[in-house]
């Protein structure tokens, strides 16, 4: 059943949801997942990483993370520490690998030493953000 918010709309939770999909045939069911990786980059890396494991997936995401840190200085993309964090949390929920993540995380770390190095960062504020 849908629950109220505060405003008054009406939310579906995941229980309304399981309900739904435990109705699906086989073939339904598959082409809620085809249609779902189609649906974004998000959700492919998610199912590429969950149902087809391999080190190319860690590729991935160390890619996504690096560049959210450290984008290309010439390019107009700015710093995301938010993506770059969200694409650590993407990883692990989808993998369950913990080591992966790690790694990820000093990726990060990595990345912004790089970045303040090469770009000359030296104020103390920013390495406390």
């Amino acid at each position: 059943m849908a629950k109220k918010s505060k405003s008054g709309d009406a939310r579906l939770s995941w229980a309304d949801v399981r309900k739904r999909v435990d109705t699906f045939d086989r073939k339904s069911l598959v082409g809620l997942v085809h249609d779902l990786y189609h649906a974004s980059s998000a959700n492919r890396r998610f199912l590429d990483a969950r149902l087809l494991p391999s080190s190319n997936s860690i590729e991935k995401y160390r890619r996504l993370v690096a560049d959210a840190v450290y984008p290309d200085p010439f390019s107009r993309r700015r710093v995301s520490l938010r993506d770059a964090s969200t694409a650590i949390t993407e990883y692990r929920r989808s993998t369950g690998d913990l080591s992966g993540t790690v790694d990820l995380m000093l990726t990060c770390l990595e990345a912004g030493t790089e970045q303040a190095a090469d770009l000359g960062y030296g104020d103390e504020s920013y390495f406390a953000a």
